[in-house]
């Protein structure tokens, strides 16, 4: 093991809850209902959600304007209501820092907004790099994101993880012929079925745990 990738939202941070609010803010905004919109946004980039629900009503701007409009309301959100990166996070960075394991971001968020939430939560410095979904042709389920990943890590996908907790990130990273493990910590309408992945763990603890046993192999 050479490099694990992690997802950005709902693996680095909890910010589920402040995409729903900062979705369906923006689409009350619009006059639109938000029922019925959070699961079928789980997993999917903002840019391609939009563009969808901005042609099905008749909406004057493009799903990447109205995307970065909802990355800035959740950067807002973050700041106002102090948001913490994932229990037990920080520890696993240590050990895989200490370890020599390179880390690297694979998120269908822009880089503005991936940028922004590592400076502010103070996890910049433990990542080589951030592959974000306004730098390629298609984000998650599409391999890009991944291949962008390997390729900023320098290792090969036999040689990586990635940390993903949805099926379309695992698909995605299964597409790039990269290992999964879920953080399946979703209740509810958002649980998902992750029968792609290696592992599942609820806990970033049992993350570590595990990956260590896979260091020592």
């Amino acid at each position: 093991m050479k490099a694990v990738i992690f997802d950005l939202d709902g693996v680095i941070a909890d910010t589920e809850p402040i995409q729903a609010q900062a979705r369906n803010d923006l689409l009350r905004s619009f006059g639109l209902s938000a029922e019925g919109t959070n699961s079928a946004a789980i997993g999917r980039g903002k840019r391609e959600w939009w563009g969808i629900i901005a042609k099905e009503h008749g909406l004057p701007y493009s799903g990447a304007e109205i995307a970065v409009m909802d990355f800035s309301r959740c950067l807002r959100y973050i700041r106002e209501t102090h948001l913490a990166p994932t229990a037990g996070l920080r520890e696993l960075l240590e050990y895989l820092r200490r370890s020599g394991i390179r880390t690297a971001v694979a998120s269908s968020s822009d880089r503005f907004y991936v940028e922004d939430v590592l400076k502010y939560m103070e996890l910049d410095g433990y990542f080589c790099g951030s592959a974000c979904g306004d730098e390629v042709p298609a984000s998650k389920p599409a391999p890009y994101l991944y291949q962008k990943a390997l390729e900023l890590c320098g290792v090969s996908a036999a040689e990586s993880f990635a940390i993903e907790d949805s099926d379309t990130g695992a698909l995605a990273a299964k597409a790039a012929g990269i290992p999964c493990i879920a953080y399946d910590a979703a209740e509810g309408a958002a649980k998902q079925s992750f029968g792609t992945c290696v592992f599942k763990a609820k806990s970033m603890q049992e993350i570590l745990s595990y990956l260590k046993k896979e260091q020592e192999k």
